[in-house]
């Protein structure tokens, strides 16, 4: 055996575990040209971005964002579901969160079950108005 060299892994683009804020896209947010408006939201809030796998699968958000069990593991002080109905690899991801707030115009998706406020509202419409009251 001989050692031939050591090469580091590729670095992620971002590690979610270590985010204390994350809002989260999923596919209630329509199309990939509405992931602007939850990065906004990110950032307006001081966070990450994150997403669902059906978002990560679709090509809308690099993998390195997923959260849920084919994803990262995440427990953030306040975690924004936007648009995310709550499957049962999700909610594994993400339900160690601190503070749950999810916004989806679905009163009765699951995600409202782990939710400490639910927001029912158009993601599209809600998620803009809270950027600029963040901003502002």
């Amino acid at each position: 055996m001989e050692f031939l060299g050591y090469e580091p892994a590729e670095a992620k683009d971002v590690d979610l575990t270590k985010a204390e804020i994350i809002v989260s896209a999923g596919r209630g947010v329509g199309k990939k040209d509405n992931i602007p408006v939850i990065a906004a939201l990110a950032k307006a809030f001081g966070g990450e971005l994150g997403a669902s796998r059906p978002v990560v699968d679709a090509g809308w958000v690099e993998h390195s964002h997923q959260v849920g069990t084919t994803g990262q593991t995440v427990s953030p002080k306040l975690y924004v579901a936007c648009g995310i109905s709550g499957a049962i690899q999700h909610l594994a991801g993400m339900k160690k969160s601190d503070f749950i707030v999810a916004i989806n115009k679905d009163k009765d998706a699951p995600i409202g079950e782990v939710a400490d406020v639910l927001v029912v509202a158009d993601v599209l419409q809600f998620a803009p108005a809270l950027t600029a009251k963040l901003q502002g």
